[in-house]
């Protein structure tokens, strides 16, 4: 139970950076992957295949997702388009992601709506690992279609995590008790 209770307890106190608290200097393929893992990581079932990889970046700009790499380098909008395809490709395919980050970019700043996801994904884990009380976490000052399959698709991620986690922790609790 005390195992159950450290992911539960990671899970709500995960806080997805917001635009402005990541870096602002350029990275290398290596230095974007550690640092994406370092804001997954709490998502990721041991195991299981990694959120994202060099070889997924790579994927991603081939197919016109992300832009390409200016200099062989990511700069912060690389980090948040491939935070943001970390996250909904658990639950979303790659052409369903683009069209959502393409309508996003019509509509707002990649700064606003980064750190609208963000909030919405802290939003849908809470309710997700916690209350079970999905009716009331938009954060949206005015929901349209848009803000709703954002959080959609983040609460169906919040979900998908929330089974995937238990049910690991459980495998490991009768794994120990045989």
């Amino acid at each position: 139970m005390a195992k159950k209770q450290e992911y539960i307890e990671k899970i709500m106190q995960y806080h997805c950076p917001r635009y402005e608290e990541l870096p602002p200097v350029a990275l290398y393929t290596d230095q974007l992957k550690e640092l994406l893992e370092m804001y997954l990581s709490e998502f990721e079932i041991p195991g299981e295949e990694k959120f994202i990889t060099p070889t997924m970046i790579s994927n991603y700009v081939k197919q016109k997702i992300i832009p390409p790499p200016v200099k062989k380098k990511y700069d912060r909008d690389h980090i948040v388009y491939l935070i943001v395809i970390g996250i909904f490709k658990q639950t979303l395919n790659i052409s369903d992601i683009g069209v959502l980050i393409r309508m996003q970019r019509r509509l707002y700043p990649v700064d606003v709506a980064y750190n609208f996801f963000c909030t919405e994904l802290e939003n849908a884990l809470k309710a997700a690992f916690c209350t079970r009380d999905f009716s009331n976490i938009n954060s949206a000052q005015r929901v349209s279609t848009l803000s709703e399959l954002v959080r959609s698709a983040l609460l169906a991620f919040a979900n998908k995590i929330y089974i995937k986690k238990n049910i690991y922790h459980r495998k490991q609790t009768n794994s120990q008790n045989e």
